[in-house]
Order: C-alpha cells, then structure tokens, then sequence
C-alpha cells in the first residue's frame, strides 16, 4: 500500500476516534453536534481521497504496462556482450551521447569503446502516443537502427522520429545500444 493511502486511513481511523470521544464526553450539545459534524465531513473527505488514490494507482499500473514492452537499454561490446545497462522504466525522453562536463545526457557513451564516434548531444529517444521514437540530433557520424530478427540496418534522420521497439539495435556513431 503506498504512503498517501496509508495516510489517508490514518487520518480516518483518527477522525472516527474523534467523533467516538466527542459523542461520549461532550456534554453540551451544540459543542457534541459541531464536533461530530466537522470529523464527519473530515471522514467522508479523506474516505473519498482513499479510494481515488486507490484507483489511480491501479490505473497507473496499466498505463505503464502499455509501454511496448521497453524498459531498459543495453551497451552491446565487441563481441555482443552486455556493457553496460539504464533502466529507463518511468521516463519519457532519453537523450544519448558523450558528456565530458558541458552536456546533460541521460545515456552517457564516453567510457564507451567507440566514444570517439558519439557526439556530445548524439540522438534523443522520446515516449509519444503508445511507443518509443528516436530522432538523431544533426549528430557528425549519424544514428542508425537494426531491427530485431534483421540484418538491414536503417539511418535515423533528424527531421522525422525513428520508432523503436523492443530486440531493435540502435547505432550512435559506432555505438550499439540494445533496446529491452
């Protein structure tokens, strides 16, 4: 159970004592109908932040397992063995390259084997209408995938998003990053 619903069931089972107290030991009663007044509207409120809560977190789950399967990337060495990985589960856009200190990427190729063909800013893969695009950004040496089960290798252009799926093989410069 995550925190906000836990908090919000707290807040209720506190509310409830409240009025229990409130009904018993008030005397007067204007004070015992105010008081049990205010915790029962407090009681409905958070009852009803429940079960919202509670079903947008089902509903996240859902929309999260409807994305095409991807949720992690794979550096590929020389001889196709795992280098390196991201998980990328949550995300919406990933931006690779090599930074040296003026860059912000999110998949970092410098320590790479073929670092010298990354550019700083090389290609950016965004999370758009159910699936994942990848775009070169003008890089030097270019952005290229091979799809999974295929010897054909196919250029990313910079002008029209490229869509990925999972067993692709993507090329940044010379760089091979599997899509899991």
């Amino acid at each position: 159970m995550n925190r906000k619903i836990t908090l919000d069931i707290t807040i209720i089972i506190s509310a409830i004592t409240g009025a229990v107290l409130s009904y018993t030991y008030l005397q007067k009663p204007m004070e015992k109908y105010t008081s049990l007044f205010i915790l029962t509207a407090v009681i409905i409120f958070f009852l009803v932040m429940t079960i919202r809560d509670a079903v947008e977190g089902k509903s996240f789950l859902r929309y999260d397992m409807k994305r095409a399967g991807i949720s992690e990337l794979l550096l590929l060495g020389e001889d196709n063995n795992v280098t390196d990985t991201w998980d990328i589960y949550g995300k919406t856009s990933i931006v690779f390259g090599r930074d040296e200190g003026e860059f912000q990427v999110d998949v970092n190729l410098k320590n790479t084997d073929y670092a010298g063909t990354v550019d700083g800013e090389h290609a950016v893969m965004n999370y758009s209408g159910g699936g994942w695009y990848i775009e070169d950004l003008d890089s030097e040496n270019g952005t290229r995938i091979q799809r999974g089960g295929e010897g054909k290798m196919y250029k990313v252009s910079s002008r029209e998003p490229c869509r990925i799926e999972q067993g692709d093989v993507i090329y940044l410069g010379l760089a091979p990053v599997k899509v899991q």
